[in-house]
């Protein structure tokens, strides 16, 4: 007995210490950014503006570190408010019926001192898949870490866009939207 209550106290010793950071975005100093291929010929990029990204961080652990994201879909701004009207619609994010993309990690192993992967799931247009997304330690200074993530997602299984056709260009959005997130914490106010 006395073997397992001096074990139970280091292992409750060790959970007590084990510093973990509830942390969350600083919006006016943070981009959720994508762009888009357009019939090979051009570019379109644009951003959301309305989100919320939380993470719970373990600095003994990395693994265990969590992250959740929330953006609004309709806050899509890509610089022509027709287009953005468009997007909104059922030809592509249908707002009104998948107001909500959503990111929640399952783990986030360490690749090296300042690289990560969060495996988890991605909700988009109500559908959700499992994702990979790399993201990198720009800076860190106590509770004030900055990020960075480059990835892409195939809009096609999410089903946006995919019925889309161009009047006169086929294959005239690309598959692959190249997402661009920089972003930086501060610890939660209670």
């Amino acid at each position: 007995m006395k073997i397992f209550c001096t074990g139970f106290c280091m292992l409750y010793s060790i959970i007590s210490f084990a510093q973990i950071r509830q942390l969350e975005v600083e919006p006016n100093h943070s981009t959720v950014g994508f762009q888009i291929p357009i019939a090979g010929f051009s570019v379109v990029t644009g951003k959301f503006t309305d989100y919320k990204i939380y993470m719970d961080w373990n600095d003994d652990q990395f693994i265990n570190s969590t992250i959740y994201a929330e953006i609004q879909a309709s806050s899509i701004k890509t610089g022509i408010p027709d287009r953005d009207a468009h997007l909104i619609t059922e030809d592509f994010f249908e707002t009104e019926k998948y107001p909500t993309i959503l990111f929640e990690s399952d783990s986030m192993p360490q690749i090296d001192f300042s690289n990560f992967l969060a495996f988890g799931k991605l909700t988009m247009h109500g559908i959700t898949g499992q994702v990979e997304l790399p993201f990198q330690i720009v800076k860190m200074d106590g509770n004030t870490i900055g990020f960075k993530s480059r990835t892409t997602v195939d809009r096609i299984p999410y089903g946006v866009g995919s019925g889309f056709k161009h009047t006169s260009m086929p294959d005239f959005l690309a598959r692959e939207v190249q997402v661009e997130i920089d972003f930086w914490t501060r610890k939660k106010k209670n």
